[in-house]
């Protein structure tokens, strides 16, 4: 590979109609870049799961393990544009970006128009189009650099529509470990601003409304599965069992297990 040089190794165009999955698996050097543009799927980056929709653009970077699972049918269509490549200009844009695995974009016709040039001239194979293909590439990237700094800016400038954006982070991530830190640089701004917007409009820390929801999953658990109450603390994400019948107990004013004899026994 030339100095410098693009190398794109495969791209298209994909349409999901019927159930998918891919086993998990990583490419030392190679960068994938998949936009969600129809439907629904579920991504893992690394073992951590994203559910993707229309605009979602996924990087699963070099040495990064990748999992996606489709749940399509002929009424439920999933589609998405793809490309994998490498090369030392991806390797310096993807240091110097800082892009998050999973971020939501305006799909606008200059990506997809690069995106259908690239597909178009990857077929063509009676012409020397190489380095036509490594500016095309090129141009790819940086528009849709253009496109998550846009979108960041403008959310992040919307001290009003923040605070929702961050709740709903928490609500899909609750069950994961999280700090004020991840939270505050998966929305571009600093964890004291994060911190401020959340509480003045929620009325509430972020982290005491993670414990929330975390409480509220553990309910279900409780009343629902057999699963033992241990399993049920470390799965909704809390950092120890007696940290769990603590907050338990302090929302609900009996122990976790108390609650599921006492509501069982209601409901018999």
């Amino acid at each position: 590979m030339a100095h410098n040089a693009i190398e794109l190794h495969s791209l298209g165009y994909s349409v999901h109609r019927k159930p998918f999955f891919n086993l998990q698996k990583s490419v030392s050097s190679l960068l994938l870049l998949r936009l969600q543009v129809k439907g629904n799927c579920r991504v893992s980056l690394n073992g951590r799961p994203y559910e993707v929709g229309p605009g979602d653009l996924i990087f699963s970077k070099p040495s990064e393990t990748y999992q996606l699972t489709v749940d399509a049918s002929p009424g439920k269509e999933s589609a998405d544009y793809y490309l994998f490549c490498e090369g030392e200009w991806i390797a310096r844009w993807l240091a110097q970006g800082g892009f998050p695995d999973c971020v939501r974009i305006e799909v606008n016709d200059d990506i997809l128009s690069l995106w259908r040039r690239l597909i178009d001239e990857k077929r063509n194979l009676r012409e020397d189009n190489s380095e036509l293909m490594d500016y095309l590439l090129k141009a790819l990237c940086l528009t849709l650099e253009r496109s998550i700094r846009r979108r960041a800016g403008h959310d992040a400038s919307s001290d009003l529509y923040m605070p929702y954006r961050i709740k709903r982070y928490v609500e899909q991530h609750a069950t994961e470990p999280l700090t004020l830190e991840e939270i505050a640089k998966q929305h571009g701004i600093s964890v004291s601003s994060a911190s401020h917007l959340f509480k003045k409009t929620f009325k509430l820390s972020i982290i005491r409304y993670a414990v929330e929801v975390r409480l509220a999953v553990a309910v279900e658990r409780i009343l629902h599965t057999e699963l033992p109450l241990e399993h049920i603390s470390e799965s909704c994400g809390f950092r120890s069992y007696p940290y769990f019948c603590r907050a338990f107990r302090s929302r609900y004013r009996i122990p976790p297990s108390q609650y599921r004899t006492d509501h069982r026994a209601s409901h018999a």
